[in-house]
C-alpha cells in the first residue's frame, strides 16, 4: 500500500449547475404536512433552498482541508482518510455509516484533542472507491487494518456507526491484534442463534420489538438491498431527489427532543455538507451498494461460535433507546467482551453531530481507561 496526499475540492462549475438543477426543482403537486408517507414538505423545500442559496460550501471545504487528507492504496482500490495528528497514544479511528460520510465527524475531532485522530471514509462513499463484486462490511474491516498499519498505527481504538459499526466490529473479531478497544455508538452486528442457548424472555421481547419496528422502516432497505439500479438513476439526476431520500432517514433517526427539524437538530449546514460532496462525488450509487452486498453475503450476524474479546464499549443514546436499537445487556454479551455500557439522555443515529460533547466524552473515558 502507498499513500498520496490530496484535498477536498469542488469546483465552482459542479456547485453553480449544483444550485441551477435545485431552483428548477418539480415539486410534488401534494403537500405533505407530516412525515408519515415521507418527509414534510415544508422542510423538504426549506433544506433546498438553503442547499441552493444560502449555503456555503467552499467555507465548509476550507474547513474540511484544515486536516491532512491522505488516499491510502490497496491495487486499484483507494481509501480515503482525514488524519488530525496527536500525541503518542494509540489513535483513534472514526468510522461513519448510511447515509453519511466523513464529515459527521467534523465538529467531535477537536473535542477528542490531544488524541490522534483518523477519519475514514468507506469504500464507495467520496473519494474511498469500492471495489468491483460483492463487498461487505468484513472486506472493509480487512482494507481498513492494511490502511491503518500503511499509517504507522499498530495498535489503535475503533468508533462506529451503522455500517461503520459492523466495519468496527469485524475488525475486533478478525484482527484483535490491533484494536486496543472498540466502541460503538449503534450496533449494526447481532449474535448468531444458539439452539443451545436461546434468547432470554427479556432479549425475546427486544427482538420482537426490533423486527415491528423494521416492518414500518424497512422500505428503503428493501429498495436497496435489492433493487438499487431502479433508483439510484434519479438520485443521481436530482438533486431534491436526493434530499428527499436522505432526509428521510435523517428525520427519522435524529432526536426531535433536540428540536422539531433536522437543521436544529444536527445544524443547518449539516445536510447541505453531506449532499453536496454526494452530489460532486457522484457516490450514492456506490454508497447504497453496502446494503445489498451484506444481504447477499449474510453478514449481518457474527459467525456461529464467535465472539469479539477485545474490550468494548457501547454509548446509548436517547433516540436510540426506546427506538430501535434497544437490546438488553445480555445480547449485547453474547457477541463481544464489554466492559462498558453508558446511556447518555440524548441524541441519535448520528450522534457526532447531534451531541458530540457527550460522544466525545464516553469515547474518551474509555479510550483513557484502555492504558497504553
Amino acid at each position: 500500500m502507498d499513500l498520496e496526499p490530496t484535498t477536498i475540492a469542488v469546483g465552482r462549475p459542479v456547485l453553480d449547475g449544483l444550485a441551477e438543477r435545485l431552483r428548477a426543482t418539480r415539486w410534488p403537486r401534494r403537500e405533505s404536512g407530516d412525515d408519515a408517507l415521507g418527509p414534510r414538505t415544508d422542510e423538504l423545500r426549506d433544506l433546498c433552498e438553503w442547499w441552493a442559496g444560502g449555503f456555503d460550501w467552499p467555507a465548509a471545504e476550507a474547513r474540511v482541508n484544515r486536516a491532512r487528507h491522505l488516499l491510502v492504496r490497496a491495487g486499484t482500490t483507494e481509501l480515503h482518510v482525514a488524519l488530525h495528528d496527536g500525541d503518542e497514544r494509540p489513535p483513534l479511528l472514526l468510522l461513519h455509516g448510511w447515509p453519511s460520510s466523513f464529515l459527521e465527524f467534523e465538529r467531535l475531532v477537536p473535542l477528542l484533542a490531544p488524541r490522534t485522530v483518523v477519519v475514514a471514509s468507506l469504500p464507495g462513499y467520496g473519494l474511498s472507491t469500492r471495489p468491483a463484486g460483492r463487498w461487505t462490511t468484513r472486506d472493509t474491516a480487512g482494507l481498513l487494518a492494511e490502511a491503518m498499519t500503511t499509517l504507522g498505527y499498530g495498535r489503535f481504538v475503533a468508533h462506529g456507526t451503522d455500517f461503520g459499526s459492523a466495519a468496527a466490529t469485524w475488525l475486533a473479531l478478525d484482527r484483535p491484534e490491533l484494536l486496543a478497544g472498540l466502541h460503538l455508538s449503534n450496533l449494526d452486528l447481532g449474535p448468531s442463534p444458539d439452539p443451545d442457548d436461546p434468547p432470554t424472555p427479556r432479549e425475546r421481547d427486544y427482538l420482537d420489538r426490533f423486527e415491528a419496528w423494521w416492518r414500518g422502516e424497512n422500505g428503503y432497505k428493501e429498495i436497496q438491498s435489492t433493487r438499487p439500479g431502479a433508483l439510484v438513476p434519479a438520485l443521481l439526476d436530482s438533486p431534491a431527489g436526493l434530499a428527499a431520500w436522505v432526509l428521510d432517514k435523517w428525520a427519522a433517526w435524529t432526536d426531535p427532543a433536540l428540536g422539531p427539524t433536522v437543521a436544529a437538530r444536527a445544524g443547518r449546514d449539516a445536510l447541505p455538507e453531506l449532499l453536496t460532496w454526494w452530489w460532486a462525488t457522484g457516490t450514492i450509487e456506490t454508497s447504497v451498494l453496502d446494503y445489498a452486498d451484506n444481504r447477499a453475503a449474510g453478514t449481518a450476524l457474527l459467525p456461529p461460535g464467535l465472539r469479539v474479546e477485545v474490550p468494548a464499549a457501547v454509548a446509548r443514546f436517547g433516540r436510540e433507546r426506546g427506538f430501535r436499537e434497544d437490546p438488553p445487556r445480555s445480547w449485547v454479551e453474547r457477541m463481544c467482551r464489554l466492559e462498558r455500557w453508558t446511556d447518555l439522555p440524548c441524541g441519535g443515529h448520528f450522534a457526532a453531530l447531534e451531541a458530540p460533547g457527550l460522544l466525545a466524552a464516553d469515547l474518551l473515558t474509555f479510550a483513557d481507561g484502555l492504558g497504553g
